[in-house]
C-alpha cells in the first residue's frame, strides 16, 4: 500500500515534502484536503484525531499516513522519510509560519541518529526555509554540530532549572557537563534565546510544588557563571497545570501572572533583560 499525503492546496511545505519523495522515487498518493481528498481527510480526522494538532490557525499541512505510522508537519514529515521512526522525539508540529520551521527539539530524541538529524536540517535550510531550534542543553553534541554547520537561525534554550533539579524536573539522570557545555555554545549561535518555565516539581519527599523565586534565581546565576554574561534575553513562562501532561499536577493550583513578579525581580539579579511571558 502507497504512503498518502494530505495536502492543502497552495501549501509550499507539501510541495516540498513531495519533491522529497519524487526525488527518491516514494510511492505515494496525493489527497488534497481542499479538493478531491476533501471527504477522506475528514474521515482521517476522525478516526485520528488525537494524533492529529490543531492549533489556534487550525491543521498544520503536509500530514504523511504510513500504515499506523502518522507525521505532521514539514520537519516530522522529512525526518520519517528519512529514517523511518529513528528521529522520533527530534521533530514535533510548529506553529510558525511562511518560511520558518520550528517544532525543532535537539534534547528530546536519540543522539545515535545524530547524522540523520544533521541531514534533515540540511535538506530543509536547501529549500530556503529558517530554522528555529530548541534545547534543554542534553544532547550538547548534537547541538554543537548544528551551530557550527549554521543550521540554526534561532536557538531556543530552555533552561529547566537549577541544575541540581535537573534529574527531578526530567526524572531521569542528566549529566551535568552535557548542560553546561550546550550554555557556553550559545554564543556562537545567529541568535539565542533563554527560558524558564515556572512548573511544578516532584520533590525528593515525593510533594509537588512550584520552582520558588529563589529556584529561578539559581537558574539565572547559572547561567551568568557559565556563560558569562547576564544581558540574554530571558523569558520567564508559566505552564498551567491544566496544561500538563502528567496528570498528577493537576491539582496544583494555577499561579496567576501577578504572582510571577517576585521571579522576575530575583532573576534580575543575574539575568537583567528578563521579561515574564504574557499569554
Amino acid at each position: 500500500m502507497s504512503l498518502v499525503i494530505f495536502t492543502a492546496t497552495g501549501c509550499t511545505r507539501c510541495k516540498i515534502v513531495k519533491h522529497y519523495m519524487d526525488q527518491r522515487q516514494i510511492k505515494y498518493v496525493e489527497r488534497d484536503m481542499k479538493a478531491e481528498g476533501k471527504e477522506e481527510f475528514q474521515n482521517f480526522y476522525k478516526m485520528n484525531r488525537s494524533a492529529v494538532f490543531r492549533g489556534p490557525e487550525g491543521i498544520e499541512f503536509p500530514i504523511i499516513v504510513d500504515g499506523s505510522n502518522i507525521r505532521q508537519s514539514i520537519g516530522a514529515a522529512i525526518a520519517y522519510l528519512h529514517a523511518g521512526e529513528k528521529l522520533d522525539g527530534f521533530f514535533g508540529v510548529g506553529t510558525l509560519h511562511q518560511e520558518w520551521v520550528d517544532g525543532i527539539h535537539l534534547s528530546q530524541g536519540d543522539p545515535a541518529y545524530g547524522d540523520e538529524l544533521i541531514q534533515v536540517l540540511q535538506y530543509l535550510k536547501s529549500n530556503q526555509l529558517k530554522l528555529q531550534v530548541d534545547t534543554d542543553g542534553r544532547n550538547s553534541e548534537i547541538l554543537e554540530r548544528v551551530i557550527d554547520e549554521g543550521l540554526a537561525n534561532v536557538l531556543i534554550m530552555n533552561v529547566l532549572g537549577p541544575l541540581e533539579l535537573y534529574p527531578q524536573i526530567l526524572e531521569q539522570d542528566v549529566d551535568g557537563q552535557d548542560i553546561r557545555k550546550s550554555l557556553g555554545l550559545l554564543c556562537r549561535c545567529q541568535e539565542a534565546r533563554l527560558q524558564t518555565t515556572i512548573r511544578a516539581v516532584k520533590r525528593k519527599d515525593g510533594s509537588l510544588s512550584y520552582l520558588t523565586p529563589a529556584e529561578l534565581a539559581a537558574t539565572a546565576e547559572f547561567i551568568q557563571t557559565t556563560t558569562g554574561s547576564n544581558k540574554w534575553r530571558y523569558l520567564i513562562k508559566h505552564l498551567p497545570p491544566g496544561e500538563s501532561a502528567d496528570n498528577v499536577r493537576q491539582g496544583i493550583k494555577a499561579l496567576q501572572w501577578s504572582e510571577l513578579f517576585p521571579y522576575r525581580a530575583k532573576a534580575r539579579d543575574y539575568q537583567v533583560y528578563t521579561e515574564i511571558e504574557r499569554t
